[in-house]
């Protein structure tokens, strides 16, 4: 069992040497130093303390000079957009025409930091409150697979509207259209209902970007040059195609029709509009209708579609938008995100982008499962009736291996001696 798991840490910290390598491409030696210990860091203590980071690199110097390279480099400008760049870059041979970009909206709550820069007011939704921090725009690329499916980070910014001059809406179309240059146009967009906006409608129509929205159920449609009301027009459609539910005795009455949305402000006879697709699920439980009318905003690019198939592609594809809920909750759990901690704004959109670096080389070893399996199997799979989780969100266990094979890593020409392995920090200088 040792040989193999020595197997496994060899092939993963190679991996991550590689990675690193590939990511820093360009810059400058201390920067492609600074990358590399960053990266190394996170992974292995699953944190954004720039401390535990410090006390984890065996550089021959005190945590102290560590901490203050590191704290110096991520101020450095620039760093959070090279990182977005090679994101793209490395996600753009794995984007195919059904890959699915989940868009949605997270925070790094600070109710108790004084200092740090470019602090708001933020909701938190766990909380239903409203608390210092920070917004988090993130997409996350999900891939099919024929045993599952695939997640990959495609973008994380921090984002503070007391340091941009730009709104979060306009920092998410920029975002948007330098993805579909990148992608060549490539890719579904899905969005929650905080995200039904008349401005993003017509800015992902107009850009011909392929997208399900749920909505909120509470605008206008426009029919010639009026608008009617949204309830009228939903009972008047002719709820006839039945789908299977997502769970047993379950069934999906469903109806779909075109509808015309208003991208103006201000309602008139002059004003502008959109066409997209309304998908309305109706849920059925021991034949009564179980909870509330579901709304869907579509448009796939594809004016011959059928109805029958538009309603199952808008249904299957937001099912899958749950995925980012359980990205997020890793984020927060298992790498911590919420604990980062720097004064500076420019250094907290930097360190964001490196979580989200290190999260997109976790989420890529899900390729090599196989491998990390061989060495650490109870970690990987639990139980036997835990065979099949391998193919779904298996992504906090992907990590905990990570961790343990980059803990003992070889660094600076040196091999830690057995008290080290014992305490990894008692030959660090602490002040």
């Amino acid at each position: 069992m040792y040989n193999e798991q020595n197997t496994t840490r060899d092939f993963v910290q190679a991996k991550l040497s590689d990675f690193s390598k590939k990511v820093s491409e360009g810059c400058s030696r201390p920067v492609q130093k600074f990358y590399k210990d960053t990266l190394f860091g996170i992974c292995a203590t699953g944190s954004p303390s720039i401390h535990n980071i410090a006390k984890l690199l065996q550089d021959k110097t005190s945590t102290k000079k560590t901490s203050e390279r590191l704290y110096r480099n991520l101020r450095r400008e620039g760093i959070a957009e090279h990182i977005d760049h090679k994101l793209m870059e490395m996600l753009k041979p794995k984007v195919k025409k059904d890959t699915l970009f989940i868009v949605d909206e997270s925070d790094i709550e600070k109710p108790y930091a004084k200092n740090m820069e470019g602090m708001q007011k933020v909701h938190n939704g766990s909380k239903s409150e409203q608390t210092n921090g920070y917004l988090l725009l993130n997409i996350v690329a999900l891939t099919a697979r024929q045993d599952g499916y695939n997640l990959l980070p495609a973008s994380s910014i921090l984002f503070s509207p007391k340091m941009e001059l730009d709104s979060a809406k306009q920092v998410l179309q920029d975002k948007i259209i330098d993805q579909q240059i990148a992608f060549l146009n490539k890719g579904i967009y899905v969005f929650d209902r905080g995200y039904d906006d008349r401005k993003l409608i017509g800015f992902l129509k107009d850009n011909a970007v392929s997208f399900v929205i749920r909505g909120m159920g509470t605008r206008a449609i426009k029919e010639g040059l009026v608008e009617n009301n949204f309830k009228e027009a939903v009972e008047d459609m002719h709820f006839k195609y039945r789908f299977a539910g997502f769970k047993a005795g379950e069934t999906f009455h469903c109806a779909t029709r075109i509808i015309a949305v208003r991208t103006d402000d201000h309602p008139s006879k002059k004003s502008n509009s959109v066409e997209v697709s309304l998908v309305v699920v109706r849920k059925y439980k021991r034949g009564a209708q179980k909870g509330k009318d579901f709304y869907l905003l579509c448009d796939f690019d594809d004016p011959n579609m059928p109805e029958r198939e538009i309603i199952a592609k808008a249904v299957d594809t937001y099912k899958k938008r749950w995925s980012i809920e359980e990205v997020h909750r890793q984020m927060k759990q298992s790498m911590r995100w919420e604990s980062m901690r720097l004064a500076s704004y420019q250094g907290m959109k930097n360190l964001n982008a490196f979580m989200a670096l290190a999260l997109f080389f976790i989420y890529k070893c899900k390729n090599h499962i196989h491998i990390l399996a061989v060495g650490f199997p109870k970690i990987i799979q639990y139980i036997k009736s835990d065979r099949y989780k391998p193919k779904e969100f298996v992504y906090y266990r992907i990590a905990e291996v990570v961790a343990i094979c980059i803990t003992l890593v070889v660094q600076y020409k040196r091999r830690p001696n057995i008290q080290e392995r014992r305490d990894r920090v008692q030959i660090k200088i602490r002040f």
